[in-house]
This record gives structure tokens, sequence and C-alpha cells, in this order.
């Protein structure tokens, strides 16, 4: 007898049951090897890094007095405040982008008994610390200015903990960070690529992808023995991305 005659002998629920049966293996043996070949996969990392300039420069000029009159001490402040004005104000700098920084009044007797203040000498009694802060968004004139310091000492304004100059900030990552994702994401694709053909296969979807952290560092090094991103004008903006491909 032949198959199909078989076949059409048999009821019609067993015909659909066989069926069934025919097709639900073969689901079984495609997802089986749909599931084999999933298990292929490759992680490649992409790059993306952008050199920006910052647009806002911050420098705090600090100076201090010292003395055995407070009052004295104060006026002479006051005298170092409005040089640093002018000084500032004379090489381009507005009003508006100096502010004046809190006083700091330090009696290095504080704490002392009579007695043992009698032992020490009253010069330099009282120390009193301020400054100036520039914020401004001209980067490139807070760095020439800052070179300029010497002048301002000269005036015979004592500068102290200036040493580390201005810190330059780029508020701009939000502008550039989905062009950078963007060219992360085509590196670490063109990466996969790459490996897929080494490996005789095609590169098939994404499995799973993490980006990583934006990360700002000096686009050069700043001196002898520091990289400090914040003294830098010119900066490098930098993020990996990983993504797991499948392989097919």
């Amino acid at each position: 007898m032949k198959v199909s005659e078989k076949f059409k002998n048999m009821p019609t629920i067993w015909v659909v049951i066989l069926a069934f049966g025919f097709a639900l293996a073969g689901f079984f043996i495609g997802n089986g090897v749909y599931k084999s070949l999933a298990r292929r996969t490759v992680t490649v990392k992409g790059l993306a890094e952008m050199d920006v300039v910052a647009d806002t420069a911050v420098w705090s000029i600090k100076f201090n007095r010292v003395g055995s009159d407070l009052a004295r001490v104060q006026s002479a402040i006051d005298e170092d405040i409005n040089k640093t004005h002018k000084f500032l104000t004379d090489n381009g700098f507005k009003d508006s982008e100096l502010q004046n920084l809190r006083v700091q009044v330090r009696d290095k007797f504080a704490g002392y008994s009579d007695a043992q203040r009698k032992d020490e000498e009253a010069n330099d009694r009282y120390v009193i610390e301020t400054g100036v802060m520039v914020r401004s968004n001209s980067v490139e004139l807070v760095d020439a200015v800052s070179r300029k310091m010497g002048d301002l000492v000269r005036q015979g304004v004592t500068v102290t903990e200036d040493y580390a100059g201005p810190i330059y900030i780029f508020n701009g990552l939000n502008d550039i960070k989905i062009k950078m994702i963007e060219t992360a994401t085509k590196n670490a694709t063109a990466a996969g690529e790459q490996f897929a053909k080494d490996a005789n296969a095609k590169l098939g979807k994404i499995q799973s992808a993490n980006q990583g952290l934006f990360s700002i560092s000096a686009r050069d090094q700043v001196d002898a023995w520091s990289d400090n991103e914040k003294q830098a004008i010119n900066k490098r903006v930098r993020v990996v991305t990983t993504i797991t491909f499948y392989l097919r």
C-alpha cells in the first residue's frame, strides 16, 4: 500500500495530530539549531575621542597681610583688594567677572594666657587672608593675565596659593555625547565585523551593550609633574562602548 493511501484511510483527527507532531519536531530542531548558534558571541569595544576647548575659567587670587594692629592690617588688605581689581580691569576683565572672597582673620595668640603672650613677640599677631575670584568665559585672557602676576606682586601684594593657577572647565559635554556614542558604536561594530570575518562567520544582532563613563583629561601634559585636567584649556573627552554581538 502506498503511504499516501495509508494516510488517506486514517481518521482525520489522527492526520491532524500526526501533522502537528511533525511541525512540533521541526520547531524544536530549528530552535535547537538557533540556540546553538546564538551561543556563539563576540564582545568588542569601541572607542571615541574628541578634543575640546574649555569655555569657562575660574581663578582665585589669594593674598594675606600680617601685623599686630588689626585695623591697620585690614586697611592694608583693603588696599590690596583695590590694587588687584585695578590690575584685572586694566588687563581687560569686567567688574561683573570679579568677586571678592571672604575675609578670614587668624589670631596666632588665640588661646594663649597673658603670661604666654608676654613671652611671644607682639609683631605679626594677626593674619588676614582674602582674595579676588575671577570667573570668565574669556579663557585665553585668563591664561594670559595669570602669567603676569609678577606685576601685581611688584605693587606690594603678597599673593599666596596661586601656584596652581586658574582652573578651566568644559560645560559642553551634553552637546557632544550623542555624536560620540554613535562613533564609539560604529567603531565597535567595525571591530566585530572584522572578528567575524576572521572567524569565517557573520555578525548578528546585538546581545547586549554597555556605554562606559565619559572621561575628560588634559590633551597635553600641563607640566613635568602633573596632567591635571583642570589646569588645561585644551581637553580630550573619551568614551568606550562595549557591545556583545551574536555570530551566525
